[in-house]
């Protein structure tokens, strides 16, 4: 069987499902992509028995084709091919030669029917543009833990309700919260903890949807799965269970110390400040006042760092660190020229936000010993 495709219609997909390919290899099958016809088009799909990515080409192949190809290998050959014309694939018993130009190459194959798929029609019965939950994932992301013993902490909670759409992520040291206004006929709130990679393969296809602001995505939570749908992308994921955290306790009510501060001029001190940290100690300390902000760190090389940026500052004087890498991060995810951190101690959470009163994106971060 020959199939002959312009490289870019295969570039495209395979970047966006290559990631979710088993690295391990637990089934080697799982380490590759599959290629089947479907109704006149060509389906590919990437899978770990966790994550699972398919999308439609538009591309007329035999209704014969059903094989799998190792998805990493193809992409880096059809992206260090010269020019954009078409490649042809020639799929054997058990191997693929891929050509183009002077180039050739022979991949092993595996068949199609060991890869683990079936096709699910799904009813889809929420929808958010892509533009929105590309914002709120980034707004979030970040915070989420990694390989953390409390499974339902590597992963986002995710909350449909009647009128907006909130995404939270924490790892216990930080916690990150974003909504969206968007109205959804539903009888009650609907909730779920999808996994982390699943969010970071989700994330990867609305690059290419993010600066459209009127492109939807469709998605439903059933079964313990999460389905998502934009253009001709299908992603479905196991979800993380568990009980997640109330995030709303989390935010405090009384904040007697407030910070208002040029976020530029902040970050670019904190950035200082981190030419003297290490895996080991990331931790600057804050001594507020009414006149100015101080910071200051050291390390275990017993070297130091000081700086100091204006403010506008109300409340007592206060000395508090923080772990400065939370902080940058916070401050790149917000868009107003500044932030406001506010505190109840130096041993409670601080919260951070914008100074446009805007209420839609929290987030604190904790205090560490500095």
């Amino acid at each position: 069987m020959i199939i002959k495709i312009e490289k870019e219609k295969l570039i495209e997909p395979l970047k966006n499902l290559v990631g979710v390919a088993e690295k391990k290899q637990t089934m080697p099958i799982l380490g590759n992509i599959l290629f089947r016809a479907a109704n006149g088009k060509l389906l590919i799909v990437g899978s770990d028995l966790e994550v699972e990515i398919s999308t439609l080409v538009n591309h007329q192949t035999d209704e014969d084709l059903n094989t799998t190809l190792p998805g990493k290998k193809l992409l880096d050959i059809l992206r260090s091919l010269p020019g954009d014309g078409a490649v042809t694939i020639e799929l054997g018993d058990d191997k693929a030669t891929i050509k183009s130009g002077k180039s050739r190459f022979v991949l092993a194959s595996l068949p199609g029917s060991d890869f683990p798929y079936d096709k699910e029609d799904v009813d889809y019965c929420y929808e958010v543009s892509a533009h929105n939950l590309d914002n709120l994932i980034n707004q979030t992301s970040f915070s989420m833990a990694v390989q953390d013993a409390r499974h339902f902490l590597n992963g986002m909670f995710f909350e449909v309700g009647a009128e907006k759409i909130t995404v939270v992520a924490t790892d216990g040291h930080r916690l990150s919260m974003s909504a969206c206004n968007q109205t959804n006929t539903l009888n009650e709130p609907v909730d779920c903890i999808i996994p982390r990679k699943c969010i970071t393969e989700i994330k990867r296809i609305l690059s290419d949807f993010k600066d459209s602001k009127e492109k939807l995505v469709n998605f439903n939570i059933k079964s313990n799965h999460f389905y998502f749908s934009v253009d001709d992308y299908f992603v479905k994921s196991k979800l993380i269970e568990g009980n997640y955290p109330d995030y709303n306790k989390v935010f405090p009510e009384s904040l007697p110390h407030k910070l208002d501060v040029d976020k530029k001029e902040l970050k670019s001190a904190l950035q200082r400040m981190s030419i003297l940290s290490n895996e080991q100690f990331k931790g600057v300390k804050l001594s507020l006042s009414s006149s100015e902000t101080k910071l200051s760190t050291n390390n275990p090389s017993q070297e130091e760092g000081e700086d100091s940026i204006s403010c506008i500052y109300s409340g007592e004087n206060l000395d508090i660190g923080f772990n400065l890498t939370y902080l940058i991060e916070v401050i790149d995810v917000i868009s107003s020229e500044n932030i406001v951190l506010q505190l109840n101690n130096s041993d409670s959470g601080c919260l951070i936000s914008s100074n446009d009163n805007n209420a839609l994106n929290k987030y604190i971060i904790m205090p560490m010993r500095v």
